[in-house]
């Protein structure tokens, strides 16, 4: 997809999309004139198929299907590198978190589902236990995405060495823990948090 043409149109560019992007992010991909500064700063550029200026470029021409199908986004360390050394103030970082957002939300077309799954997986633990419970977290990640014997060998290994617990105790502040997702879901709802 990184090298195909680009047919641009009303009927492919999708602008709704872009705008909901910059009403997550509190930020406008407008205001990008490709000095290239964000890409040459970014440490993950080297693994992405559109490093962070082309993704702001993407966004303009309203091709948000390129930018979700491809990997980009989920490398992203949000070390906010490209924010800082942005002259027009274009907050990449928080542009980044709104694509995951958005992806996540609509199961995006994205290579990256493992990492989808991952962040779903590792939230869940969260609301349930208050904390991370590993055993589980690798279990039943390995039952969904299909990887059965994925870790099988190393299992093993990390129980002997008191690395990997099979019984895990409930964080004794989860009420606390789900009272913080309550207002986030209440937040969302209101439409103050992505």
């Amino acid at each position: 997809m990184k090298n195909s043409k680009m047919h641009l149109s009303t009927e492919t560019m999708n602008l709704g999309f872009v705008r909901k992007v910059e009403a997550l992010s509190g930020s406008s991909v407008r205001r990008c004139f490709q000095c290239g500064k964000c890409s040459a700063g970014c440490p993950m550029r080297t693994f992405m198929e559109h490093p962070p200026n082309r993704i702001v470029r993407l966004l303009q021409l309203g091709q948000w299907e390129r930018v979700l199908a491809g990997r980009s986004i989920w490398y992203c360390a949000s070390c906010e590198t490209c924010s800082t050394r942005c002259p027009n103030k274009v907050d990449l970082a928080a542009i980044m978190d709104a694509l995951r957002k958005l992806s996540w939300d609509a199961n995006g077309p994205s290579k990256e589902s493992y990492v989808q799954l991952a962040n779903r997986l590792f939230i869940e633990n969260i609301k349930t236990y208050g904390r991370q419970y590993e055993m589980r977290l690798a279990a039943v990640f390995n039952i969904k995405s299909g990887q059965f014997m994925k870790d099988f060998l190393l299992g093993p290994k990390l129980l002997t060495k008191g690395k990997l617990k099979v019984f895990h105790q409930k964080n004794r502040n989860i009420g606390e823990i789900e009272q913080i997702f309550s207002r986030i879901e209440e937040m969302r709802k209101k439409g103050e948090a992505p």
